[in-house]
């Protein structure tokens, strides 16, 4: 059952979720072709015992063991992002300060190995060798120099970049299509729990929550613009008043109660065509709605619904006590009546002339 609604919250948002995507990717699109390129090179340096400094090659082994400590290789890493932080280095000659800005320069170490990489990023590709050539050089004269035990030398040279390192207008607009498909799905149920919502209020507002049947306001309102937007067309309007439920309404359970009204318009919807609207009028009164519906076959319809209604109502299952609805019934046409105040006069006149006699319970005005 949730797969069918997670279904059908999407084939109505369709339209949301290909919006979304649409304007994501042609968002990722224009800033990938509107920034700047930039460019980046790596270069690798690798620390390695200097085998000059070593008589045999159990001492160059042993050095080696010495080297596994950590410390070591971080103490390089550290010295060559020293070395890349310094405006004094010979590398940013000429550079202004705002240029050295634009570059991000970041020393790591490579897990697992002694060799440390540095990674040069900037707009120019050109630069970004140059500086990461005259880091590199500058580095490994000082370090080579301050622990001669070692000899830490360039393992990979940085390239000339030839392909922007971002931004990766492919990629980008990849990357926004799963992001928008995602946003536009939770929007689409965002939607569609607003609709729900909005929904429920309206229902509230218009549906009398104890008869389940349409508020007087909301039929008054139908009835009114029935009468002014199809001037033309016959309307019926009946009044039902259940004198039997009327009588008994005071002392019978309040659940009962409206356990029965609802029973009673459950019926009337029932019987009633999709187009035609159930009201709650008063207290013990529904009101029936017939759009396009002459005098005559409202008296018709309104005579099988009376025979209909006429069936005892029981107060539980299996028990002796009921109500007689005894339904009385007046009708109106906006035929004899144009405006919505004499139609809606004249069927509570004939409801109450219904609900008085004991003959004919059902009236219809002419």
């Amino acid at each position: 059952m949730e797969v069918k609604y997670y279904i059908r919250v999407l084939q109505r948002g369709w339209w949301i979720i290909l919006l979304t995507v649409i304007i994501a990717v042609n968002a990722a699109l224009i800033v990938s072709y509107v920034v700047d390129p930039i460019f980046q090179t790596e270069s690798l340096y690798v620390v390695s015992p200097n085998a000059a400094l070593y008589d045999d090659t159990w001492d160059v082994v042993s050095s080696l063991d010495t080297l596994d400590r950590r410390s070591i290789i971080n103490t390089y890493k550290e010295v060559l992002a020293s070395s890349s932080t310094d405006i004094a280095n010979p590398v940013f000659t000429g550079m202004q300060l705002e240029e050295v800005e634009d570059y991000d320069i970041l020393v790591s170490v490579v897990p697992d190995s002694n060799t440390v990489q540095l990674t040069v990023t900037g707009p120019d590709p050109d630069k970004v060798v140059e500086i990461s050539e005259g880091i590199s050089n500058d580095a490994i004269d000082f370090i080579n120099e301050l622990y001669p035990v070692y000899t830490f030398s360039v393992l990979d040279r940085p390239d000339r970049p030839t392909e922007p390192f971002a931004p990766k207008p492919l990629q980008n607009a990849g990357l926004a299509l799963i992001v928008g498909l995602i946003i536009g799905v939770g929007l689409a149920f965002l939607r569609d729990q607003l609709q729900s919502t909005l929904e429920s209020v309206r229902l509230r507002s218009i549906v009398d929550n104890v008869s389940t049947a349409y508020t007087r306001d909301y039929i008054e309102r139908r009835l009114n613009e029935e009468i002014t937007q199809k001037p033309d067309e016959t309307l019926s309007l009946g009044l039902i008043n259940f004198r039997g439920f009327e009588e008994v309404i005071d002392v019978i359970p309040q659940s009962f109660a409206n356990r029965a009204i609802q029973q009673l318009t459950q019926t009337l919807k029932e019987e009633l065509r999709g187009r035609d609207l159930v009201g709650r009028w008063e207290k013990t009164q529904l009101a029936v709605m017939l759009p396009s519906t002459p005098g005559l076959a409202a008296e018709n319809t309104f005579k099988r619904l009376q025979k209909i209604l006429e069936t005892p109502i029981q107060f539980a299952d299996g028990a002796d006590l009921e109500i007689r609805p005894d339904p009385c019934i007046g009708i109106v046409t906006n035929h004899d009546s144009p405006g919505l105040d004499e139609l809606v006069d004249k069927a509570e006149d004939a409801v109450a002339k219904a609900t008085a006699i004991q003959g004919d319970t059902l009236i219809t005005v002419n």
